[in-house]
């Protein structure tokens, strides 16, 4: 064998090598989604010297009624992800874009009972139950996985602005508050902390959505050891 195909053997032998060194050294580079919202920063002194830990922004309890004429709160969404968005059953083009792509994750994670859906109406007035249950159903909703809310205006208005951090510059819909009126679709972890925001209406933005909540999802069976 000529040296120099005994040079290009060796090599093709030593990638497999040097690579499985790299990985039991390094471990596997894995995505992780970042945090939203940082809220405060906690200091501790250990051991003379001082750690600092991010708190972030978390969404609040909220009691409101759901399509099915119950009662849905905070505590229905203890240990689940979940995605929420703001709308309302008139709205005539954003919010049924939003929906036909909300449909599209229900789809996806049907098997996963560990992610649930949530759309809160902006105009509870005029969204009753009876009005989103129809609405609900015309999307194929399903009420175990996907939970659309009415309840008193000010505390929706108070958890879309103070809850989930939505603003908007400016409104195209009439009669919504441009503060609040917006597109975005929010990812939730289960500490109730915001891990992504989307565009509902680009199914582009919904595709990232659907792959980061794999990613959460397997973020979490690691550190369950799963």
């Amino acid at each position: 064998m000529s040296p120099k195909k005994a040079l290009v053997l060796g090599t093709l032998l030593l990638v497999p090598v040097l690579a499985f060194l790299f990985l039991k050294l390094f471990g596997v580079n894995r995505f992780s989604l970042r945090t939203y919202f940082p809220a405060t920063v906690d200091s501790t002194l250990v051991e003379g010297q001082w750690r600092y830990d991010t708190l972030y922004h978390k969404v609040p309890d909220f009691q409101l009624t759901s399509q099915t004429g119950a009662t849905f709160s905070q505590k229905d969404l203890e240990g689940k992800i979940y995605v929420a968005n703001f709308f309302h059953t008139t709205c005539p083009s954003i919010c049924n874009q939003m929906s036909t792509q909300l449909a599209r994750v229900q789809d996806a994670f049907r098997l996963k009972p560990e992610v649930h859906l949530v759309s809160y109406t902006l105009r509870p007035h005029q969204d009753s139950v009876a009005v989103l249950k129809r609405y609900a159903e015309s999307f194929r909703a399903n009420p175990a996985k996907w939970t659309f809310l009415t309840g008193p205006e000010p505390e929706i208005l108070k958890l879309a602005q103070q809850g989930y951090l939505l603003t908007s510059p400016a409104s195209a819909l009439p009669d919504i508050p441009a503060e609040v009126l917006s597109k975005r679709l929010v990812l939730v972890d289960k500490e109730k902390q915001v891990r992504g925001i989307y565009d509902g209406t680009d199914a582009t933005e919904v595709d990232r959505l659907i792959t980061e909540i794999n990613v959460l999802l397997s973020e979490y069976n690691l550190a369950n050891g799963k």
